[in-house]
Parts: C-alpha cells; sequence; structure tokens
C-alpha cells in the first residue's frame, strides 16, 4: 500500500489538478483521475483489479509518483502514524503586511505619524509604490528610517518605482543602489521605457528593471501565469483567507487609510486618523475571509491556493448576499474550464468592466 507524502498537497480544478510540493518548492499538472486516487490510501493491486482494462495507465502513474518521490510505501496497519500536514493558519500579528504608494502628493510629515503603530501592529513587510521619480529622494530617506527603527518587527521591505523616459539615469541608478545597499530590503522592481535605465547594472541583484509603463495604482491586479513560490506559508494562508486582503493595510498616495490603494472605500486618513482606528471599522476586515473556494470561477481553478487575489477590480458578475463581489478577478486571463490561457484584456465580456473603472488607456 502505497501513501502521498503529507507535505504533497493535492488540489482539483475543474479540467486538471495539481501536486503541490511545499517543502522543495515545485509542482506537477497531473489528471483529474490520479488526483482522486490520490485523496486516501493507495493499493494500486486492488485498483488493477477493479480496473483490468486499465492496468497500463495505472502502471504509468505508480512510476510517476514513485519516481518524482511522491509517494511511500506503508503498511495498512501502520497508515495512522502518518497523519496529514496541519494546514491551518495563524499570525500573531494584527497587520502582517501593508502596502504604501507615494506620488508628488503624498506627505512625508503625515506618514511618519504611523511610524509607532507599524511596530505596534505586527507588520512584517511593506511594499513601497513609488509613482513619481521626484520623490525617490525623501522615500529612500524614510526607507533608511525604518531600517534602522529598533521599535518595528519589519523584515522586509519591497520597492516599485515607474521612471519616466525623461530622467536622469545616472541620479536614478544612484538612490536605487543606496536602498538596494539596506538589508531589509529585498526587491527594487523598476518600470521604465528609458532605454539607458533598462541596461543598468545591479550591485546586488535586488534590482529587476522592466520596460513597462506603469502610471498609478490601476495598473495593479494583473494575474500572472506562473507560479513563483510554493510554500506552507502560502497554501495555508490561501485555504483559509483572501490571498490578497489577509491582515493587509494600505495608505494610498494621499493618505487614506484602506485594504488595497486601489480600492475605493476609505476608513480614514494617516493625517487625523490612526491606524488602529481604522481597523476597528466593521467593514475593514470584511474580505479577509473570502478565499478562493468563494469567488466564481477561481473555485474551480487549480491554481486557486497559490494564485493572487484581486478586489478591486473584478468583473463585477457576483454579489454576494452581504454585498461582498465575489467575481472573477477583471485580470485574470485563465479559464480553469478549458486549461487555456488568453490576454485578458481581450475578452468580450470583460469590456463593460474595463469601462466601469476607466480603465481603456491602462490596456
Amino acid at each position: 500500500m502505497y501513501k502521498l507524502y503529507a507535505d504533497i498537497i493535492p488540489v482539483k480544478g475543474y479540467s486538471r489538478s495539481i501536486l503541490f510540493d511545499i517543502t522543495k518548492n515545485r509542482y506537477w499538472y497531473i489528471p483529474n483521475e490520479l488526483y482522486g486516487i490520490l485523496t486516501q490510501a493507495i493499493d494500486f493491486t486492488d485498483l488493477q483489479a477493479l480496473y483490468p482494462g486499465d492496468t497500463g495507465i495505472l502502471e504509468e502513474y505508480k512510476s510517476f509518483l514513485q519516481e518524482n518521490d511522491l509517494i511511500f510505501e506503508v503498511e495498512p496497519d501502520e497508515i495512522h502514524a502518518f497523519p496529514a500536514i496541519d494546514l491551518k493558519w495563524h499570525s500573531p500579528g494584527m497587520i502582517t503586511n501593508m502596502i504604501i504608494d507615494v506620488d508628488s502628493e503624498t506627505s512625508f510629515t503625515s506618514l511618519s505619524k504611523i511610524n509607532r503603530e507599524i511596530g505596534k501592529s505586527g507588520v512584517e513587510a511593506i511594499l513601497f509604490r513609488c509613482f513619481s521619480e521626484t520623490r525617490l529622494q525623501e522615500l529612500k530617506e524614510y526607507i533608511i528610517y525604518l531600517n534602522d527603527d529598533p521599535s518595528n518587527r519589519l523584515r522586509d521591505i519591497q520597492l516599485e518605482i515607474s521612471i519616466p523616459e525623461k530622467s536622469d539615469p545616472e541620479k536614478i541608478t544612484n538612490d536605487l543602489k543606496e536602498v538596494e545597499k539596506l538589508p531589509i530590503v529585498s526587491t527594487v522592481t523598476v518600470y521604465t521605457l528609458n532605454k539607458k535605465l533598462l541596461t543598468a547594472p545591479a550591485e546586488d541583484g535586488k534590482i529587476q528593471v522592466l520596460e513597462k509603463s506603469v502610471t498609478g495604482p490601476k495598473n495593479c491586479g494583473t494575474i500572472q501565469g506562473n507560479i513563483d513560490s510554493v510554500n506552507l506559508e502560502i497554501i495555508s494562508e490561501s485555504m483559509h483567507h483572501n490571498s490578497c486582503l489577509n491582515c493587509k493595510l494600505s495608505i494610498d498616495s494621499s493618505g487614506n487609510i484602506k485594504n488595497c490603494p486601489s480600492m475605493a472605500q476609505s476608513f480614514g486618513n494617516i493625517a487625523e486618523t490612526t491606524l488602529a482606528e481604522s481597523l476597528k471599522h466593521q467593514d475593514f476586515k470584511q474580505y479577509w475571509n473570502v478565499t478562493k473556494d468563494d469567488i466564481e470561477g477561481c473555485k474551480d481553478c487549480e491554481f486557486r491556493y497559490v494564485c493572487t487575489d484581486c478586489r478591486a477590480y473584478t468583473e463585477r458578475t457576483h454579489i454576494s448576499p452581504k454585498g461582498l463581489d465575489l467575481s472573477k478577478p477583471l485580470k485574470c486571463g485563465y479559464n480553469p474550464y478549458t486549461g487555456e490561457w488568453e490576454e485578458w484584456s481581450i475578452h468580450p465580456l470583460k469590456q463593460k468592466a474595463i469601462q466601469y473603472y476607466g480603465m481603456e488607456k491602462y490596456i
């Protein structure tokens, strides 16, 4: 008798399934027929006796599972000694991550008011999105302050910055390299069409330069057709919570406190409201426990536990009785019913939502 290793997590989709190895950060696509076999202890001898016409296929399944070290042999009376892995998710902090947007209107004086609260809330990671290269110097100084502040619990800072074509590549590169040297900074992503910046060298490999124009929050929310990371943290959180908004607090470029900078609802402004006060609002956590199993289309998708979600931009087709938007993310081009990807912006059924969000010039 054989059993799937506990750290191999099978996820069933409509047209196919996936096996995720959360220890070795890898995955395999499998047919749904194999998924059905793997949900229990496997006796290939019994299966071949039950399905004599499928002996060849069953042998192929067994070879595939053994060659990739996905199953192990066990005596029937020892099955209980190998329990399933605990997929519960818990965080000791009220807020684990933040997004802070910066543009020409951002007040760093107001931002400084939340410094102490970043530590008190238990924030471990911050993504800064800078849409104005003229504020990079001030943002760099603010990140340095956070890096040196012993009162916070920050472990990771990421920076995304949009650089226009007409900019000084040497000055921008020097500023970015100063930020890159900070141990707390893990990645610096530059969006630009400036050819000189596209070839700028990166000393520590943290700087990634992408030939793309990003002008504001409406450029976010795109669901990519690749799987960057497979681990217990990602999968367990996605099984029980919203993979984008859970334990997240965001501040848009005007200082408004939101779930996500791209979402319309605000819970106050940092100039006059504390983060703690915003967290007490009855609607602040309304999407935290909305999983992909609740969302139309996504609930039939094999990628649902490793995919980022987007409640800011959706197809606007399904609203729950409580008023929650359970529609598929607008910027996802994957069809779980055919197993095919397409460019999301050309789909005819998405055009109405694109017009609703005023997104025509961003695609």
